[in-house]
């Protein structure tokens, strides 16, 4: 018995070179696979994956897109912040020329000499959703930040800045804007008042800070993002 299955596989014809040849051939995944580490798996993971360099340097772009993407989402802010308050002021100076006008025409120097000091926010018919109301010497810390308040005691208009790393000027800490009613008297007309205008206590500036206050509006921001 064992004879004949002896003689049965050695009549099976023998694996030649040019079998594995065609083989290789038909199936070209196994061509020149001599272990399981240098087989079509081994390849194919190769060719498809990342090596850590790739990684490294996809990681590193990123990086650099994301940075660059928020630093111009953050100039954006303070810029649109900058543009809402000039266009209330300017909305305000508006209406407060046409306040004159109308006291001009009617010849009422009385009601025009009373608009010094006042509050220019009654002169508007609707007011800006972040005015805040008319205080009697409130803390300027307890305002939050991008919101305009009245204050009776020193009759000025108040603008509480948000982005102070973007403002320069006003009158110190916390980072504000000030704007008072004042009459414009002229000689010619013997000192009477001919006009009102809405004025800045003190000089400021929109607009990236020098060095040194860059540095300590990123220390303050710092300081706000934690809590400090």
């Amino acid at each position: 018995m064992r004879h004949l299955c002896c003689q049965k596989l050695d009549k099976l014809p023998p694996v030649s070179y040019g079998l594995i040849k065609e083989f290789e051939t038909r199936h070209p995944r196994f061509a020149g696979s001599t272990s399981p580490s240098e087989g079509p798996l081994a390849r194919s993971w190769r060719e498809r994956g990342f090596t850590l360099l790739e990684l490294v340097v996809v990681i590193a772009v990123i990086a650099v897109l994301l940075t660059v993407a928020i630093g111009r989402l953050w100039g954006l802010q303070k810029e649109a912040e900058a543009t809402a308050m000039e266009q209330v002021l300017g909305t305000l100076r508006s209406a407060l020329g046409m306040k004159v006008a109308s006291d001009l025409v009617n010849d009422d120097i009385a009601d025009l000499r009373r608009l010094a000091g006042s509050n220019p926010m009654r002169e508007l018919a609707q007011t800006p959703k972040n005015y805040l109301g008319a205080f009697d010497g409130v803390n300027p810390a307890s305002i939050p930040g991008g919101h305009w308040y009245f204050d009776r005691h020193s009759r000025m208009l108040i603008y509480r800045v948000r982005n102070r790393d973007y403002f320069s000027g006003g009158l110190g800490s916390p980072a504000r804007a000030e704007f008072m009613i004042r009459i414009a008297p002229a000689r010619y007309a013997h000192g009477e008042a001919v006009g009102a205008v809405l004025v800045a206590v003190a000089p400021y500036r929109w607009g990236p800070r020098r060095a040194a206050e860059r540095t300590q509006g990123m220390i303050w921001s710092i300081g706000r993002i934690f809590g400090f």
